[in-house]
């Protein structure tokens, strides 16, 4: 049975703890059969930023429910079918609020449509894979960044795929953790990632003082299958913010590549910026088997 959910989040801020907005969208025998859009008030602060992204403001969810609340509501209705996200961002926040909250774990199988995208065709194996690129491609109607829109159209990305490589829902949990192509060669604080692990092809950037030495950051990033680059360029996918010191940031609230980066992204450049522990979120789950 090919059955599943699409979900996709939007968040308040750069905590991926503070979820806003969750859409989730079921297909049934090769379409949409139901989808709800929630609204989430985060407990937390909305960054301009993402709001320039999202446009939903504080305002917008006052007296919505809270993640605890809404999440019981999702989880009936996912009921353990599988879950396809575009992208770790989704997953990783529902992680973080799990954290947060002290909730237990969804219990279904999450599938990254990245991964799927990059595994069924060539052109998009190392880039181009970003929801709005897909969706413009594939011909596909894409609000970009309302939570409704981008579980639909994830949705809708992952059927084709489904079709194209012939491959059911529940074998594509075993072939999106093979290897795309061979790894280069690893060169200083630079790495090259593990092509066996899932994040191969991905270029990451730390910024900030990191609670571990950089290098350490960075071999875990490289097992991961990070690219780890030294600055921010218009190959950047991921960034990664620790501590920043303000005495170093010349009058600035942020980084120059965390201002980069954001510039890169308002650009309409595909690049995820992260906290430190959203990053090593990311690095537990993948450890545990679960990604």
């Amino acid at each position: 049975m090919n059955d599943f959910f699409a979900l996709d989040v939007e968040t308040a801020n750069a905590d991926y703890s503070s979820i806003c907005q969750i859409g989730l969208v079921k297909f049934t025998s090769g379409s949409m059969s139901d989808h709800w859009s929630f609204m989430v008030n985060p407990q937390s602060y909305f960054d301009p930023y993402n709001v320039s992204i999202h446009g939903i403001r504080e305002e917008d969810v006052e007296g919505q429910p809270t993640f605890p609340e809404i999440f019981q509501k999702v989880e009936e209705l996912i009921n353990g079918m599988p879950i396809v996200h575009h992208g770790h961002f989704d997953r990783t926040a529902f992680s973080r609020c799990y954290d947060r909250f002290s909730l237990k774990p969804i219990e279904a199988d999450w599938i990254d449509c990245t991964k799927v995208v990059r595994r069924t065709w060539s052109e998009f194996s190392q880039k181009g894979y970003g929801l709005s690129n897909l969706s413009r491609h594939f011909k596909i109607e894409l609000d970009h960044h309302d939570a409704l829109s981008d579980a639909r159209a994830s949705g809708e990305v992952f059927l084709l795929a489904l079709n194209e490589s012939g491959l059911a829902v529940n074998e594509w949990l075993s072939t999106i953790k093979q290897p795309i192509t061979s790894p280069r060669t690893a060169d200083d604080i630079r790495r090259d990632g593990d092509s066996s692990a899932p994040f191969f092809g991905e270029k990451i950037v730390f910024t900030g003082t990191l609670a571990v030495e950089r290098k350490t950051a960075a071999d875990v990033a490289q097992k991961l299958g990070f690219d780890v680059q030294s600055g921010v360029t218009k190959q950047t996918t991921y960034l990664c913010v620790g501590i920043q010191d303000t005495a170093s940031l010349a009058g600035y609230s942020k980084s120059s590549k965390h201002r980069k980066a954001e510039k890169l992204a308002s650009d309409g450049q595909e690049i995820s910026i992260l906290s430190e522990e959203d990053f090593w979120t990311i690095a537990r789950v993948y450890e545990s088997g679960e990604l």
